[in-house]
């Protein structure tokens, strides 16, 4: 009966773990098959000692090549779902960069903005301001032409009111009304 277990005991140490193996899945032992009483049956002549203990060793073989199979299959499964975590992992901080580098360059192109706006801001109030100290200049050219022609005006109203005073001292006529009616 120890001979069996020895047998599973030597194949498991023989087998070499792969790279994606966890260790709590290495350092566990296969389960062993249970054993059945072994029931003494008379031989016949014709059948060989060896058959029976053949029978045996070939199922546990198949069994230990079924646990082997689940053992990698198990272990490719959890390596599997490593990767793919992983690669979840990698596209977020991905995702997480570029989002980063968006909102870095969104910030960028809104102060540029911000400073334009700025910029065109300061050179409106300069216009404005230009505008409007020629709108004063023109006013002021304006006012001194106003008071030029109200000053002549003022000037030839007096020069017309002495003409007209010294006509009528001296009983003549102005030469420039005589010009007018005379042709």
């Amino acid at each position: 009966m120890a001979a069996p277990q020895e047998e599973v005991a030597n194949k498991v140490e023989a087998h070499e773990p792969d790279q994606c193996v966890p260790p709590e899945v290495e350092n566990k032992p296969p389960p062993v098959p249970e054993e059945k009483p072994l029931v003494v049956v008379e031989k016949s002549v014709e059948e060989p000692d060896e058959e029976k203990p053949t029978e045996g060793s070939v199922k546990r073989d198949a069994v230990l090549a079924r646990v082997a199979t689940e053992k990698k299959d198990a272990l490719i499964k959890a390596w599997e779902e490593s990767e793919k975590s992983k690669v979840e992992n990698r596209t977020q901080k991905k995702l997480a960069a570029i989002g980063a580098w968006e909102n870095s360059k969104k910030a960028e192109l809104e102060a540029e903005l911000k400073k334009t706006e700025e910029n065109l801001e300061m050179k409106k109030a300069k216009y404005i301001e230009k505008m409007k100290n020629k709108v004063a200049l023109l006013h002021k050219t304006a006012e001194e032409k106003r008071a030029i022609t109200e000053a002549k005006r003022g000037e030839d109203l007096l020069k017309a009111e002495e003409v007209a005073s010294k006509c009528r001292a001296t009983g003549s006529t102005p030469k420039k009304l005589l010009r007018w009616f005379s042709s």
